[in-house]
């Protein structure tokens, strides 16, 4: 399990100063978890392993340009990671033609408090779009096509789901 006392920020920093055993400790932080979403998002166990593999790389070789200015140094790792997932995602030939999105949400994350409550307590009209475009790389027109709606009423529904999750984040 996780340690939520881990001090991202300066292990990313030790990295940026070549220090490998702080690449190891982000790697044993965050590996399993990068990997369940990298397995989500792909539904390819290899090229899961693969996009965690070639994003600790990358993390590897630009912690140096890590700004705790522009957010934490979780997201930061999780964005490296979640681009090199979509990239992988958007080179495979083709894409399978359905409406349904494998719901990364626990069953029981209504019944909690956070970010992952608030979404599972959301409509599905509201909540897949957001689970297509973040976990499927689909663009609002992709989306539009497979829910069947307008894209305008697609980015409205991103836009209002963003929102509301913005409030209920935690400062």
């Amino acid at each position: 399990m996780a340690d939520p006392t881990f001090d991202y920020q300066a292990a990313l920093a030790s990295c940026a100063q070549g220090d490998a055993q702080a690449l190891r400790r982000l790697y044993a932080q965050e590996a399993p978890q990068m990997l369940a979403l990298a397995n989500i998002m792909l539904a390819d166990q290899t090229a899961a392993q693969s996009a965690v593999h070639d994003a600790f790389v990358l993390i590897w070789k630009n912690a140096a340009s890590y700004d705790p200015r522009t957010g934490s140094g979780r997201a930061w790792m999780y964005s490296i990671m979640r681009y090199r997932t979509l990239n992988l995602l958007r080179r495979q030939p083709t894409r399978t033609a359905t409406t349904s999105t494998p719901d990364p949400l626990p069953r029981h994350a209504a019944e909690g408090s956070g970010l992952a409550a608030t979404l599972a307590r959301q409509p599905d009209q509201t909540r897949k779009p957001i689970l297509m475009a973040f976990f499927g790389g689909m663009d609002y027109a992709e989306i539009a096509r497979r829910v069947g709606c307008s894209r305008s009423e697609i980015r409205n529904r991103v836009r209002a789901c963003l929102r509301l999750l913005r409030e209920h984040t935690p400062a």
